[in-house]
């Protein structure tokens, strides 16, 4: 009989631990304990969770999240699910340039303290085409600390810098990379970068979703991929 799962989830960009509600009602009926990493832009406080030697150990990382993984965590997986990631974010050539551009514009914004108008235009496009009231709850309601801003500011930095998968990434698991068919966060050259890092992963395809990956049964599949690893 094989061992169950333990799930540690990790949240992208402006994001927090609420993003993965949906996953625990499935996850409790397979008795798969699932513990959710949090940066701590917001409200909520940090957490690091840790793998339990009683479990295998699947990472659940949306976009940015890959990124945000503690080493030990990420090196230690048996199985990585990539939710509309990336290993490298911001692209060569021209596409890239303008990306560098985008990304400065919020990091202005961010210093400027103009953080709800920010946090309206990247949800808009992290939901498109799907409608931005159907996304789970950021940080944009809460009150955001100088700390909170600055761990902001930080991991934009990190999403302009990142230049592939973290050297740490274990290469002996499972991986599957759930891509949105009309992410209008991630090019899709680095999503073609992606698959040639993670040439074994595999891949599957939301067309006509967005980057927030609005798929009601998303937990469900996903986890059903899981039960066959």
């Amino acid at each position: 009989m094989k061992m169950k799962w333990q799930l540690i989830a990790v949240h992208g960009w402006g994001s927090d631990q609420r993003c993965w509600q949906s996953w625990l009602e499935p996850c409790e009926k397979r008795g798969w304990p699932l513990e959710c990493f949090e940066r701590g832009y917001g409200e909520f406080k940090e957490n690091s969770p840790e793998w339990k030697s009683s479990y295998r150990h699947a990472l659940i990382v949306n976009s940015l999240g890959l990124h945000l993984t503690p080493s030990k965590i990420l090196a230690n997986s048996d199985a990585v699910i990539l939710l509309a990631s990336f290993g490298k974010f911001v692209p060569a050539g021209s596409d890239g340039r303008n990306m560098q551009i985008a990304l400065k514009a919020m990091a202005q914004k961010l210093e400027k303290g103009k953080i709800r108008e920010l946090f309206e235009e990247f949800r808009e496009k992290v939901a498109a085409p799907q409608l931005v009231d159907y996304l789970p709850a950021g940080v944009e309601e809460q009150e955001i600390s100088e700390r909170g801003k600055k761990k902001l500011l930080d991991d934009l930095d990190l999403l302009a810098k990142c230049k592939g998968i973290p050297e740490c990434f274990p290469q002996g698991a499972a991986v599957l990379i759930v891509e949105a068919g009309k992410d209008q966060i991630v090019s899709e050259a680095s999503k073609a970068e992606l698959h040639l890092e993670l040439k074994n992963a595999e891949i599957i395809k939301l067309d006509g979703i967005g980057h927030g990956l609005l798929v009601p049964a998303l937990a469900e599949t996903m986890l059903t991929w899981l039960a066959k690893q």
